[in-house]
């Protein structure tokens, strides 16, 4: 019987550069429970940290960024303000999309530690994650009509709280322009101002400038320990 490779999993950056030095450590001692394990975490963290990082989550706050500025500018146009958390009818359905890439920017963003951040930071972008996919149910909720002001604001709140969570650990990592961008973008959204919604947009735009221009390469292998 044909035994499955336990690498065909990983990346192929990854095969190239490990893959026959793992090979070999398998081919020496078969793998136990921990160590499939182990390889499966492995698996896991090296699609999420390539050497050189995805374009995905620069390109998703651009979009994002982009979409929020032009449906800023549409609420702040209005002659009254509309009521918190500031959303208009018509432009729920695209402020949806706009939620959904800034949640895959948030995430991104999150990345940019590798695996610096330990549990800690596995647990904070775990959250960060759960609040931007809360927040953009509850918008596609809202366009279904089966859901209210309230729960959209709190859906929202979550997935600022998050953003801040972040930008925070970012910041701390030394990360200082992504990482205060990305909390001030959080910060902007749990206020209820028009301006804030704008420099929300604007926030995330220079995010992914930022992050298009300046890609840090990761140094330390993702795998089998």
């Amino acid at each position: 019987m044909r035994v499955m490779d336990p690498l065909r999993v990983y990346p192929a950056w990854w095969r190239a550069r490990y893959g026959d030095e793992v090979h070999a450590l398998l081919e020496d001692r078969p793998p136990t429970r921990r160590d499939r394990l182990d390889l499966g975490r492995g698996a896991v963290d090296a699609w999420l940290h390539p050497p050189v990082p995805s374009r995905v989550p620069a390109v998703a706050a651009l979009v994002g960024g982009g979409l929020w500025t032009m449906l800023a500018t549409v609420v702040t146009l209005q002659p009254v303000a509309p009521d918190w958390p500031g959303y208009l009818l018509e432009i729920v359905p695209l402020a949806a999309v706009a939620a959904a890439t800034l949640g895959i920017a948030t995430v991104g963003a999150g990345l940019r530690r590798g695996d610096a951040g330990g549990r800690l930071g596995g647990a904070v972008l775990v959250a960060a994650a759960i609040g931007s996919v809360a927040w953009t149910i509850a918008l596609l909720a809202t366009v279904a009509g089966h859901v209210g002001p309230v729960p959209l604001a709190v859906s929202q709140t979550l997935a600022m709280l998050g953003m801040v969570a972040i930008g925070s650990s970012l910041v701390r990592a030394g990360d200082g322009w992504v990482g205060g961008l990305v909390t001030g973008a959080g910060l902007l959204l749990l206020v209820p101002s028009t301006l804030g919604w704008l420099a929300f947009g604007a926030a995330w735009t220079a995010i992914g400038i930022i992050e298009l221009v300046w890609r840090p390469v990761r140094t330390g292998p993702a795998g089998f320990a």
